[in-house]
């Protein structure tokens, strides 16, 4: 399952970079890779939230379940990121923009 966002990629991107690294970068660049990290952090928000609801009920869960709410929460993150999530992009932008 490719979910679209590659968080080793862009956690090895981050940490080789030195500070004044992203200087001369495209600020649109800067902002989808900030908007990537957000959606994979809230991702795993939704995954451990997730893991708080009791599996047990009338109908039992199978994998096909489990898949299907990965992805649900995966493009869930999407959207939210992109749409100003929980601000955390918008503070990495600063950051980055202000050194």
């Amino acid at each position: 399952m490719n979910p679209g966002i590659d968080a080793a990629q862009i956690f090895s991107q981050a940490t080789a970079q030195t500070p004044d690294a992203h200087k001369g970068q495209d600020p649109e660049k800067l902002k989808e890779s900030a908007q990537q990290f957000e959606a994979i952090f809230i991702q795993q928000m939704f995954k451990e939230m997730r893991k708080t609801i009791p599996d047990d009920g009338l109908i039992q869960r199978g994998n096909a379940d489990d898949i299907y709410n990965q992805l649900q929460d995966l493009e869930a993150a999407k959207i939210t990121a992109q749409q100003g999530g929980i601000g955390l992009a918008e503070l990495m932008m600063q950051q980055l923009i202000e050194k």
